[in-house]
């Protein structure tokens, strides 16, 4: 029987196979980490400002926003609307716009624990895109009379942006049409100045 033998050099610490000098020398991560870092998208960036407000606003990871920007950034027209309409047509934004959470994060813990139904359909995506004329609606079950619920008393206050009519005695929201960046609340002050990168 035949057996590699590897001779140790005074310089090494540990002896290794020949086999495992070649998977150590084919790794492209560091040793201990499994696959490696993830990479998002590249090609369209925001300013450090901008981005920390788009974050915080939409609740957003980096990756989700980056992404969002390169899909905007590849349609026709200026990217700045196109982003801003898309981060505005996700599903947990409109529900927290229309008044059925008190935040876009509860509303994506809302919509995540099947919450609300988009056209009669089950709907469980919090970055779920709404297209125009579809209806969000509160399921029958999840409805609460009284006005210390959430998806019953947490209508807004102040008034419904211009591209959603919110009907609180059926608990339904309507997307009327795609939004417009100076309608947004949240994006009213924001430049958005994308630019390649």
């Amino acid at each position: 029987m035949l057996r590699s033998k590897v001779n140790v050099a005074p310089t090494d610490d540990v002896p290794l196979k020949p086999a495992w000098g070649y998977r150590l020398r084919r790794q492209r991560h560091p040793i201990g980490r499994r696959g490696g870092p993830r990479r998002a998208p590249r090609g369209y960036r925001l300013p450090d400002a901008e981005r920390h407000r788009l974050r915080a606003a939409y609740n957003l990871r980096e990756r989700q926003l980056v992404r969002a920007l390169v899909t905007a950034a590849g349609q026709p027209g200026d990217a700045a609307e196109n982003l801003a309409g898309q981060l505005e047509q996700r599903l947990d934004a409109l529900v927290h716009r229309a008044g059925f959470a008190r935040s876009v994060s509860e509303a994506r813990h809302l919509v995540t624990n099947n919450t609300f139904t988009l056209d009669g359909g089950k709907v469980n995506q919090p970055s779920y895109l709404v297209r125009p004329g579809q209806i969000i609606q509160v399921r029958p079950e999840k409805q609460c009379p009284t006005p210390s619920g959430v998806a019953g008393g947490g209508f807004p206050t102040t008034e419904t942006p211009p591209y959603l009519v919110v009907r609180p005695e059926e608990f339904t929201a309507t997307l009327t049409r795609e939004p417009r960046r100076q309608e947004v609340p949240d994006l009213r002050d924001v430049p958005l100045t994308v630019r390649p990168g």
